[in-house]
């Protein structure tokens, strides 16, 4: 009985994910999510008090899945920069992998009002938290150049990917944005290098980290462990 219960909440939420992503939030009603999951009315109201929470447990939990991927994956790395960097990718990818998320991520709103108030997803917070933390540390140990603001600069790293990850899927509509997922990497580096004021890990710090086989550059050093990244989120 249990395991029928889990069965139909789980079929609401990948029959909502995905008429989300292809309609749209305003679009999809919650007669078209139970038609789609193939349950009724009342299984529903058993889980959800309406689409928006649906949404929101969506949502959360695609955050979640990433920051503590994130958490994980840059615990090696030396440089507060290599960090953001890191974090940054990590983010590219996850957008880039999964066509649902990104669709609901970038095409619907990022928050909702509640009693007058606007709500956001408690699980971006702690995205956005670990990556202030990771600016605070760079602040903290001079990779970031003067007056460059850590939250403006988080802001405009997040924002731009956002941006450039949402008009490439709007490119299928002949909208100008015929550019790669590489073009949005080497963009959000360039962002990062005009911030920064960043001294190359020495050699010893790389050894340190990459007992088996340091890459011979930077840019190889932080693929090594995007790589390492993606195995986490794909687990």
């Amino acid at each position: 009985m249990r395991q029928d219960a889990r069965s139909s909440q789980a079929r609401l939420r990948a029959a909502a994910r995905t008429l989300f992503a292809q309609r749209g939030y305003e679009a999809t009603s919650i007669s078209d999510i139970i038609r789609a999951a193939g349950t009724s009315h009342s299984q529903f109201l058993k889980y959800y008090s309406g689409k928006e929470e649906l949404r929101r447990e969506i949502v959360e939990e695609q955050w979640a899945e990433l920051t503590k991927a994130v958490i994980l994956a840059m615990t090696s790395l030396p440089s507060a920069t290599g960090k953001l960097r890191l974090a940054l990718s990590m983010l590219v990818n996850f957008l880039d992998r999964d066509p649902q998320f990104r669709a609901i991520q970038l095409l619907e709103q990022t928050a909702v009002h509640e009693n007058g108030k606007i709500i956001v997803s408690r699980q971006l917070r702690e995205f956005v938290a670990v990556l202030d933390d990771i600016i605070g540390e760079m602040k903290s140990v001079g990779e970031l150049k003067d007056g460059v603001d850590p939250q403006a600069l988080r802001s405009a790293l997040m924002g731009s990917i956002e941006g450039m990850m949402r008009d490439q899927m709007l490119a299928a509509s002949e909208f100008p944005a015929r550019y790669t997922v590489e073009q949005v990497r080497a963009t959000m580096s360039f962002l990062i290098e005009a911030a920064c004021d960043v001294q190359r890990p020495s050699s010893e710090m790389r050894s340190a980290a990459l007992a088996e086989a340091a890459p011979g550059s930077e840019d190889d050093w932080i693929r090594y462990y995007l790589k390492l990244a993606d195995k986490v989120l794909v687990q």
